[in-house]
């Protein structure tokens, strides 16, 4: 992530000047704690002075809650910090708090909260489920400090690099995708929603970096609406046009030839590059592994209605990322969207230059002239 380290260190102070951080010596990302199993079955007591978290096993942790132990008391710490104890009904005590968090990353995990796990937190599952529309709308609102495109000439060069190292194509800042949620749409309104996959869906837009952190997210709408239209109204896309980001491009489907600043597999054939190909359902299988609720989020109302659930987990994304928590083990690639119907773009940009950069920057870098007259 762009600026991890400030944001990282920012958070922590945050942790730690609102008294929410744990007193005692935490481990090392790299360190891992051994403790003593304890029944799945058996309900947690009850207890100001100890921590929820400290009564699972890791076994739970790992199989229930698609974490690690320093993970989740990151998230913990940090949620709390957020809440500042004060959204749960008078009289619930921070060990509920955290119970009701892990209940809501137990959700986001399974798919579903069952009363097996919420018996095992030892809470109400109605006041869980009331937790976990809070939650999830504060790690929603937070998407901004955890998902950064790379702004500053230094980042967006070092992102480019990692780029150029793996694939050989200089001046890709990021992979551009669209991640598909089964939904089940409003009545009158299915044909909107079925993508190219045949089944429906809403669609986010998703930029990633070369180790599959998130850079940018935007743009929950009905997963018909064709990608290059989506890309033309984000604002990435926006800022791309400005050329806020520099002579930067970003790697997409072949739906978006003639996108500005997007280079399509027809471009990356011509400088006969593969590496970057299956990118995206490596990151979005990697999303729908950990989070199952992305899997099939059921009956909605509207895109906006999902964006949060979506943004939340996308947010716990790049968390499990910087704690480098392993994928589970049922993990699964997201299977390839055929492409939406290509539209003539430049017939519509007649003037466009984007096509004649990628040309000049194509046969810069990699001497496609020469070579074709060989």
């Amino acid at each position: 992530m762009s600026l991890a380290g400030a944001l990282w260190f920012a958070v922590q102070d945050d942790l730690f000047s609102n008294g929410l951080c744990s007193s005692s010596p935490s481990p090392s990302i790299s360190n891992t704690t051994q403790d003593q199993q304890s029944s799945v079955s058996e309900p947690i007591a009850a207890s100001e002075t100890r921590s929820v978290l400290d009564e699972l096993d890791d076994l739970f942790i790992s199989q229930t809650l698609h974490f690690n132990r320093q993970c989740l008391r990151f998230i913990i710490d940090f949620i709390q910090a957020r809440l500042k104890k004060d959204v749960f009904a008078p009289g619930h005590s921070l060990t509920s708090a955290e119970a009701n968090i892990l209940a809501t990353l137990a959700c986001y995990a399974q798919g579903s909260l069952p009363s097996k796990i919420t018996d095992r937190l030892g809470i109400d599952q109605t006041a869980a489920g009331e937790a976990l529309k809070t939650i999830t709308k504060l790690l929603a609102d937070t998407s901004p400090d955890f998902i950064t495109f790379p702004n500053s000439y230094n980042d967006r060069m070092g992102a480019a690099q990692a780029f150029k190292n793996l694939s050989g194509i200089p001046h890709v800042v990021g992979v551009l995708g669209y991640l598909h949620v089964k939904v089940s749409p409003p009545l009158g309104e299915e044909h909107m929603y079925m993508n190219t996959l045949g089944y429906h869906s809403v669609m986010m837009q998703v930029i990633f970096d070369v180790d599959g952190n998130l850079l940018s997210l935007e743009q929950c709408c009905p997963g018909g609406t064709p990608e290059h239209t989506v890309w033309e109204n984000s604002e990435i896309g926006r800022q791309f046009s400005i050329f806020q980001h520099g002579h930067t491009w970003v790697v997409g489907s072949r739906s978006l030839h003639g996108c500005g600043h997007v280079l399509t597999p027809v471009e990356a054939f011509r400088i006969k590059s593969n590496s970057l190909h299956g990118r995206t359902q490596q990151v979005f299988g990697s999303l729908k592994s950990r989070f199952q609720c992305l899997r099939d989020i059921g009956s909605i109302q509207s895109p906006e209605s999902v964006a949060c659930t979506i943004k939340a987990c996308c947010v716990l994304h790049n968390i499990c990322k910087k704690f480098s928590v392993p994928l589970p083990l049922d993990f699964s690639v997201e299977p390839l969207h055929p492409p939406s119907e290509v539209v003539n773009i430049m017939a519509e940009q007649p003037f466009d230059y984007m096509e004649d950069t990628k040309d000049e920057m194509i046969e810069m870098f990699f001497n496609i002239a020469e070579d074709e007259g060989k």
